[in-house]
């Protein structure tokens, strides 16, 4: 079993991993929507219709082609490769919107002029959007594709009729004037192979900046993951507000150290009867359901459940940090229970079982509040004659057959909070002095 967890955890931060990336996907298809959006209505604000009709229909359609990425990812169908064929497609029909004259752009206007524009930088915007898919290979991939994509386009352009490819290498030898290589510059028919390099060199170092920036992002990511499986680990052994005060603080819970607590103590009335007539299954089965109902009442109220023993459960109210109202809630935290098995009985009736029965036990006083074991295995608790006291409260219940008893320590310290105990339980009332097994007080 030791070697399950590993992977356990693994394999919950890879699913964590996943869903970000699929986050990451929906996110990123969203903006390209409203970047596509903006740019539709920037395009039908600033060019008449005959030439914003192409440039709509192109943004249509690269807003259609992003569609089936995040749907196909969405379902679970195709994984990277078809991800990866879909934004080699992106970068194809980009570069050809950008390298390709429209047929009712200006007259004479060529391909060549197209390239010295600063068209490309959509490329990048395109390479920088990936960056919200939280998955470097993808960046890689794209910053391959727009590379591969605007290179046959540079190239195609290149291989044209009247194409005229220069380099700022033709000018070293000083053979040209510089009214020659200004000249040459604006030709319709130049090409510039320095351009080309330079633009390959910038899509090269924004790619790998790209993919650094995923990977640590997707690094934190799986760090963040991995601490929410961890909490959640924790949550399964240990109240909230522990698995809070251990994921928050740096060091480990304090030493102990003496501090005013409320202590709470609950079990099953009869349970040795009761479990005489029941298989190990259904005993465990109604552990199970008794123990879940009292945590789950015991966590509504801020307590720390402490342990389980046998049917009974253990509660404080005041670690591991102390509060003002620490009786207060506990009081109400026994009402609740109470109130919560009465509810369960009910539904028991109603399948034919038979209701089962509550004890609860409320105490107030100083206890030892830290750890207790060997560093090979601690638990955090509390210690004391606080906490007997408790527990024997709640043995007292069968005595004055009741479901609760508290004692006036807790009263008292539920007054000094301004609250009166009877507003907390109505039916709350005073019994005569009774001693508990152990006391003489």
């Amino acid at each position: 079993m030791i070697s399950e967890r590993p992977q356990a955890a693994s394999g919950s931060v890879r699913d964590g991993i996943v869903r970000e990336e699929l986050a990451g996907l929906r996110l990123m298809f969203w903006a390209r929507l409203i970047v596509l959006g903006i740019l539709a209505v920037w395009v039908a604000a600033t060019l008449p219709f005959e030439r914003s009709g192409l440039y709509l229909a192109a943004i249509t359609a690269f807003a259609v082609l992003g569609a089936p990425t995040y749907l196909l990812a969405r379902r679970g169908i195709g994984g990277v490769p078809v991800i990866a064929a879909f934004l080699l497609l992106d970068a194809a029909l980009l570069t050809y919107i950008l390298v390709v004259p429209p047929p009712v752009y200006v007259e004479g206007w060529t391909p060549q002029l197209n390239l010295r524009l600063p068209n490309f930088l959509y490329l990048g915007v395109f390479l920088v959007g990936m960056a919200l898919s939280y998955s470097p290979a993808l960046v890689i991939w794209t910053g391959v594709a727009s590379i591969a994509a605007w290179s046959a386009g540079f190239l195609w352009v290149a291989s044209l009729p009247g194409s005229i490819v220069t380099s700022s290498n033709d000018t070293l030898d000083g053979s040209l004037s510089p009214d020659a290589v200004i000249s040459g510059f604006l030709h319709p028919g130049a090409v510039s192979r320095t351009f080309w390099y330079n633009q390959i060199v910038f899509l090269v170092l924004l790619t790998i900046i790209l993919a650094l920036t995923v990977w640590r992002s997707r690094r934190l990511v799986a760090r963040q993951v991995a601490a929410e499986a961890e909490r959640a680990s924790l949550s399964r052994y240990f109240s909230p507000n522990i698995v809070r005060e251990l994921s928050n603080s740096d060091e480990a819970l304090g030493r102990p150290a003496v501090q005013p607590v409320a202590v709470l103590f609950a079990d099953i009335v009869g349970f040795t009867a009761i479990s005489e007539h029941l298989t190990p299954e259904n005993l465990v089965k109604l552990l199970s359901e008794f123990h879940g109902r009292l945590t789950r009442v015991a966590f509504d109220h801020d307590g720390t459940i402490d342990k389980f023993i046998g049917d009974s459960i253990m509660v404080n109210f005041g670690t591991p940090r102390p509060k003002d109202d620490d009786p207060v809630r506990a009081l109400a935290c026994a009402g609740a229970m109470i109130s919560e098995i009465g509810r369960w009985n009910e539904e028991r009736r109603a399948a034919g079982e038979a209701p089962v029965g509550i004890g609860v036990g409320v105490h107030f006083g100083d206890v030892v509040v830290g750890n207790v074991g060997d560093v090979r295995r601690l638990e955090y608790t509390v210690l004391g004659d606080t906490v007997n006291v408790a527990s024997r409260l709640e043995r007292l219940t069968r005595e004055i057959g009741t479901s609760l008893v508290v004692s006036d320590d807790l009263v008292r310290a539920v007054r000094r909070c301004g609250v009166e105990p009877t507003d907390v339980i109505e039916d709350l009332r005073e019994d005569r002095e009774q001693t508990v097994r152990g006391r003489t007080e």
